[in-house]
């Protein structure tokens, strides 16, 4: 009986967690809330390009920063990398919860199977 009750537990908490996890990422990519922020803007490395043209002169260093900062700007606008990242991020450990409340749940549906042994 009680390796029952303990089954019923384990099934109904992996279920649980599943559906919190759903709901969280749905409320999440919907737009309701927002994204954990696992990579932020204090992670942003600067390029110096001052070693890689330490040839030319201080005119031509200035056209090719500038060309390079629109560029780059153009490429990656306003953070769309570090959201990227923290989606991806968020994902991988979704299906990590996902598999391993699923094993939860399934250790629990072998308990309520499992016949008393006497």
């Amino acid at each position: 009986m009680a390796n029952k009750i303990l089954g019923y537990v384990f099934l109904f908490l992996g279920v649980i967690i599943i559906l919190w996890g759903l709901w969280f990422s749905y409320g999440m990519f919907k737009g309701e809330k927002p994204a954990p922020e696992i990579f932020g803007e204090e992670n942003i490395v600067e390029l110096d390009l001052s070693k890689i043209a330490s040839g030319m002169g201080t005119q031509e260093q200035n056209q090719l920063n500038a060309i390079l900062q629109s560029q780059l700007g153009s490429l990656l606008a306003g953070g769309s990398m570090n959201k990227i990242l923290n989606l991806t991020a968020w994902s991988i450990f979704m299906a990590i919860l996902v598999l391993a409340c699923g094993k939860i749940s399934l250790i629990g549906i072998q308990l309520i199977k499992a016949e008393p042994k006497i």
